[in-house]
């Protein structure tokens, strides 16, 4: 992704610049904790003006994916940080919390399949495919097996090209991280991450195909699948 102020009007720039390192941070091409280029080496990266800069940042910080430190820069927060999106510890109490909490999954990220078959691009089918194979690669560190599942979603969710897709389901997910960890180390693991790649390939596969209905329903059977098998 990349900005070109020819092709917007001088009022867009702002927020071009906002999604581009949005869509960074999001994709985890920009981690928390990363500190981003100087207002001078961003407008000369991007051909804007410090004043875009400035108020794309701004932009940013305001939802809670930016901070700044006064006299050392501004730097990357976690997309769970954004202020549009909390969830109190205590609001995940119970299990049937985290069924809720799933169920939403669902709903967001069958939808997420449907529109990133429409919209994927060659480089987002090369990340998909790469978060299968760095899936099949684990063995049995079962966070680390975790984390790729996740970035395939998110990989599924930046195919869509609506970076407010990407931050609803990158909140969701982190959410439910702990619970999918406790979950797979009272499974087999060799057999159940068999199993999930599979279903993994079947919505990578649909979604190259640019089939959004076959990549909606793959969605939706590998997270009602994923539930039982977790006991969500």
């Amino acid at each position: 992704m990349e900005i070109n102020p020819n092709k917007v009007s001088r009022l867009g720039l702002p927020a071009q610049v906002a999604a581009f390192v949005r869509f960074e941070i999001l994709r985890g091409n920009l981690k928390p904790g990363d500190k981003l280029p100087t207002e001078q080496a961003f407008a000369a990266q991007h051909g804007v003006s410090r004043a875009v800069i400035r108020e794309a940042i701004a932009k940013l910080r305001h939802e809670g994916l930016v901070v700044s430190r006064h006299g050392i820069g501004a730097f990357v927060a976690s997309p769970e940080a954004a202020n549009s999106l909390t969830l109190e510890p205590n609001s995940l109490a119970v299990p049937e919390d985290y069924r809720h909490l799933y169920e939403l999954r669902r709903m967001l990220e069958t939808g997420a399949a449907l529109l990133a078959a429409l919209n994927r691009t060659e480089e987002d089918l090369e990340e998909m495919a790469r978060c299968i194979d760095n899936m099949a690669a684990v063995r049995d560190l079962h966070s680390v097996y975790v984390e790729t599942d996740i970035s395939f979603h998110r990989a599924v969710a930046g195919a869509t090209k609506n970076p407010f897709v990407s931050l609803f389901i990158s909140f969701v997910d982190v959410k439910l991280q702990e619970s999918i960890l406790v979950a797979l180390r009272s499974l087999d693991f060799a057999t159940t991450s068999l199993i999930a790649i599979d279903e993994h390939r079947r919505i990578y596969e649909a979604i190259r195909a640019g089939d959004p209905v076959a990549a909606s329903d793959a969605m939706l059977a590998h997270l009602t699948n994923s539930s039982r098998r977790l006991g969500l």
